[in-house]
């Protein structure tokens, strides 16, 4: 990884709050790694791309098979991911491999590998030319309650120096509640940058936790971000949205570009770049149809470009992709709240959720460790600066016992519909893919400041 460590001593401290706790913590491991790049691009194997998207093709439908999806949502994905393999890698090996499995991988070194590569595509941070910081950004931390569990007296070096170096993870020998992960994130996350509120069950803390942090953050250039702001406060442009048959008016980015069309059986879709990254959009043909169901269709990217023709110079017809696409896509902002009960994880994850989580670095005092829920708590906006989003999965375990003429389409996003927020990354160095980040619902564009 291409890191900075020391070009940008200054900016780094005006981006980032203290990595100190001002609650003066027991921290057991201090994070290695500087996640500031002057590399927009880094490769990931096939291996690392392959099980990524298919954790996050199983995640989501898990997590739209059990939550609320009545309303508006959005799931981050690299979070989650990371998350899960942390609690796999310190627990023990018949936990471990249940893990791997979900993930799709043979052994720890992919797994290492793959974490060090997601780190580097989705966790680490660019500045751009005008200054500002795109991309993602991660922290990842372990929690031991005291009360309920001890630190294995012979420590694993090699495991602890892992946590450190690749899965970038603080250790802090304390019960997390409420107020120390909301802590926690304002004193390591980025500055001045909205966050989750999260709520755990403070009278009973969990036995151990894991918990991972992720933003992802890309902006519009200036003058587009000026002409959109325009826009909004002027109070006028707006577009209708449809939902229930009851109309209201919304906020909305429109943009009209030469653009692929994605085509698939009951819904069409497009894209829409930010900079650095962008946003795909999918929309159920039926005006009635919940987007949960295109998920899966969207997720296994079982689409394909429609086919259209174009006019050259010399008004002869050829075979094209490319439409002239218009697309109305309306503000929003999300403030999620998603779960997955013990019942719920162990119709996928049998072994970690019976024993054995975690206890590579601690015996629960009385019975075994086991995965016992994950939740995640999440922020989103998409709005006239982009698109911003802040999430926290954690684990819980506890002890049991031009010139061209193309054809027109439009998009207007007038009723629920799916979208989601990827990153082009480089595979194998030889070729490059779009990869989700961020996978959502709109059932109503709700937005506010």
């Amino acid at each position: 990884m291409n890191m900075r460590r020391h070009l940008l001593p200054i900016a780094i401290s005006l981006l980032l709050t203290s990595c100190q706790s001002a609650t003066n913590l027991h921290r057991l491991t201090t994070p290695k790694i500087e996640k500031i790049s002057t590399t927009l691009f880094h490769t990931m194997s096939e291996t690392t791309y392959r099980s990524y998207m298919a954790f996050a093709r199983k995640f989501s439908s898990l997590m739209w098979q059990y939550n609320d999806v009545s309303e508006s949502l959005g799931l981050s994905i690299p979070d989650a991911y990371l998350c899960l393999a942390i609690t796999g890698v310190i627990s023990t090996q018949d936990a471990y491999q249940d893990v791997l499995s979900y993930l799709e991988l043979e052994n720890s070194e992919q797994l290492r590998t793959a974490v060090k590569e997601i780190v580097a595509d989705f966790g680490t941070l660019f500045q751009n030319s005008q200054g500002k910081w795109m991309g993602g950004y991660n922290l990842n931390s372990i929690w031991l309650n005291p009360e309920k569990v001890n630190l294995i007296k012979e420590k694993d070096e090699q495991l602890y120096k892992d946590l450190e170096e690749v899965f970038d993870a603080s250790l802090y020998y304390e019960a997390l509640t409420s107020k120390k992960a909301n802590d926690y994130l304002k004193e390591n996350g980025l500055k001045d940058l909205p966050v989750p509120e999260i709520q755990l069950n403070d009278d009973d803390p969990s036995a151990l936790n894991v918990m991972s942090t992720y933003y992802c953050l890309d902006y519009f250039d200036e003058d587009q971000k000026d002409y959109y702001l325009r826009q909004y406060k002027s109070g006028t442009h707006k577009m209708d949205f449809t939902y229930q048959n009851k109309t209201t008016q919304v906020d909305y980015i429109g943009r009209k570009e030469n653009n692929v069309v994605y085509e698939g059986e009951g819904f069409v879709g497009s894209s829409l770049n930010i900079r650095h990254l962008n946003m795909a959009f999918f929309l159920p043909e039926e005006r009635d149809a919940h987007p949960k169901s295109i998920l899966n269709d969207v997720m296994d990217e079982k689409y394909h470009l429609k086919e259209t023709v174009f006019k050259d110079y010399e008004e002869k017809e050829c075979p094209t992709t490319i439409h002239q696409v218009n697309l109305q896509a309306p503000y929003f902002s999300l403030d999620n709240s998603l779960s997955l009960s013990h019942e719920q994880l162990k119709t996928v994850l049998p072994i970690i959720t019976t024993k054995g989580a975690g206890e590579r670095m601690a015996k629960a005092k009385i019975g075994d460790l086991y995965l016992d829920y994950l939740k995640q708590f999440s922020v989103m906006k998409f709005n006239y600066d982009g698109f911003y989003s802040c999430s926290v999965t954690i684990a819980g375990m506890e002890a049991t016992s031009v010139g061209y003429q193309y054809t027109p389409f439009d998009l207007i996003l007038d009723h629920p519909y799916l979208f989601q927020v990827r990153k082009t990354i480089r595979v194998n160095n030889t070729k490059y893919i779009d990869v989700p980040l961020v996978v959502g619902q709109i059932i109503t564009p709700n937005y506010s400041e």
